[in-house]
């Protein structure tokens, strides 16, 4: 049995809980059984290796951890988990990835080592790394991760020409959209996919719950269009609207509602590098952009998408002036198109989905 594998799917429970910290699954293994699991709580909350050691039901003496990410090995809201380690008795560590975060970074590691803990890497880091890869490029790159979603017919439109679209997609796929949000720490969208659909814009599970911790709801709304009414207020501390110039009276309907905005203006337009610089400094790592068509295109003009999830429908909806998934600017010539490489394909009944990266 692959342990590492089983501390991935405790990473995934914390998925939706565990922002501002990374999900971090953990198993705790004792002859061969698992005598105990855990994954990073809500902040404030015990990481998932003080989980692991607290479950387990019975001594940690002389057993093996299995976590995904290096432990950590410095005072946040929590103790160093090195330190409960060292102290559980345990002899072993196999870990996923070193934390790229400057605060770890090795440092958790060299302290087991001291302790003349055996410390070991799992042979299977590559798929660790792509659960990590936003919190990765946060920490190497200094910069925020890109991700683009839409939902298309066949033939890649995303709505009628009335502008309806529900449901493009199956119940299967937009489950798996509501995972991939709570993935998230921040949605984007356009003015435009407010006005037509009025979306809560958050995540919810299976059974029609929210999750805990809900992503940032981030619209760009050039002229300050959004109605009073639109749903997204009814949680306004965690919206913003980012704009160019918008009327003073829906400036003061802001500040009295206690809705957040910024302005970052360019040509008439949010300055959407300047959005995300914004993001970045904010500590928001994973940035997902659900649309519509011309936010999506002008994303990709930009070259600011890392990744794509794309659902598709084995539906025609065809016509002219109907919207297609990406509008922008486009390929003018061949050379010009958008290759994506690493592609997945994952079936949700008739739907599906690809996943894939942007070459640049």
């Amino acid at each position: 049995m692959d342990f590492i594998k089983l501390a991935l799917d405790q990473a995934r429970q914390a998925i939706g809980l565990s922002y501002p910290n990374p999900a971090v699954g953990a198993v705790v293994i004792k002859n061969s059984e698992i005598i105990g699991t855990g994954f990073t709580q809500k902040q404030g909350g015990n990481h998932a290796e003080i989980m692991a050691i607290e479950t387990a039901k019975e001594s940690c003496e002389n057993s093996t951890l299995y976590v995904t990410l290096e432990p950590c090995s410095h005072f946040g809201k929590t103790p160093p988990c090195t330190e409960r380690i060292i102290q559980s008795g345990i002899k072993k560590v196999v870990y996923g990835i070193k934390d790229p975060n400057p605060l770890v970074c090795g440092e958790g590691l060299a302290n087991l080592q001291k302790a003349n803990i055996i410390i070991e890497q799992t042979t299977i880091s590559s798929s660790i790394k792509t659960f990590y890869e936003a919190y990765i490029q946060f920490h190497t790159l200094k910069k925020s991760f890109v991700s683009g979603k839409f939902a298309a017919s066949l033939d890649g439109k995303i709505s009628t020409l009335s502008g309806e679209s529900k449901w493009i997609t199956n119940e299967y796929s937009r489950a798996k959209a509501h995972e991939i949000r709570a993935s998230s720490d921040v949605i984007i969208v356009g003015i435009n996919t407010i006005i037509q659909d009025d979306s809560l814009l958050t995540a919810r599970k299976k059974d029609g719950s929210e999750y805990e911790f809900q992503p940032l709801r981030v619209i760009l709304d050039s002229n300050g269009k959004i109605p009073k009414t639109a749903k997204v207020f009814k949680n306004p501390t965690n919206t913003l609207i980012a704009y160019n110039n918008i009327p003073k009276d829906k400036k003061r309907f802001f500040e009295n509602e206690g809705i957040n905005s910024i302005q970052l203006a360019k040509d008439n337009r949010v300055d959407v590098h300047k959005l995300i610089d914004y993001l970045y400094s904010e500590s928001k790592y994973q940035i997902l952009v659900e649309g519509g068509s011309q936010i999506l295109g002008s994303f990709f003009n930009l070259q600011l998408i890392d990744k794509i999830y794309a659902f598709i429908s084995p539906i025609i909806i065809g016509g002219d002036k109907t919207p297609s998934a990406v509008g922008g600017l486009g390929a003018i010539n061949m050379s010009d198109i958008i290759k994506l490489d690493k592609i997945q394909i994952e079936n949700f009944a008739s739907d599906i989905l690809l996943t894939g990266y942007p070459q640049r």
